[in-house]
């Protein structure tokens, strides 16, 4: 069965900034330049086609350009304070934002992959993953701080070691050392799977 693509989400850069927009148009490449026109941008990659069925839902019209804009809103807590919320609590400024693509329990999954972004800029992508070789469980996790994803957007990527347990307070923690944050804020954003 073809896929019936309507419409592209497409990523502009300008100096290091950048933005994300809809655009009604069958051909990436031209929903790519439509936007980087629009937004007067140094670049423009359509990263993620909108499927006719799909078209609705993302108030995609044809031939019309949108600015993609992710409104974040704190989400209530579902599991135990973290030590970074705890320090943010005796009166610490939390610099940024985190999402989660998936519910992670407290015994944690073996792969996990959201968004974040620091005072209000641009949200980028992580994904963690355990490994475990079967070999006895020696150093630490392996992480990127600059990892580059297929859409071009920039994140955090990396792998921990198959007895870590790879839940909120774990992937907090790693992620706030790599990014150098002093904690987050959990909020609703927008899916990783999109951006990336």
């Amino acid at each position: 069965m073809t896929k019936n693509t309507v419409g592209w989400l497409v990523r502009t850069e300008t100096a290091g900034r950048h933005r994300y927009w809809k655009v009604g148009v069958v051909d990436a490449a031209r929903a790519a330049a439509i936007a980087r026109d629009t937004a007067g941008a140094d670049t423009g990659k359509a990263v993620t086609g909108i499927l006719s069925h799909a078209a609705s839902r993302f108030g995609v019209s044809p031939g019309v350009v949108t600015e993609v804009v992710w409104e974040s809103r704190p989400v209530p807590q579902t599991s135990e304070p973290s030590e970074f919320e705890d320090q943010v609590a005796a009166g610490e400024r939390v610099l940024g934002e985190i999402t989660f693509d998936i519910v992670v329990p407290e015994e944690g999954v073996r792969n996990v992959e959201g968004c974040y972004r620091m005072n209000g800029g641009n949200w980028q992508v992580y994904y963690l993953t355990s490994w475990d070789n079967g070999a006895p469980l020696a150093g630490a996790p392996a992480i990127r701080s600059n990892a580059i994803f297929q859409s071009g957007i920039s994140g955090v990527s990396g792998v921990v070691p198959g007895g870590w347990i790879l839940n909120k307070k774990t992937i907090k923690k790693l992620l706030a050392e790599a990014v150098g944050v002093v904690g987050w804020i959990e909020v609703s954003g927008p899916d990783s799977l999109m951006l990336k």
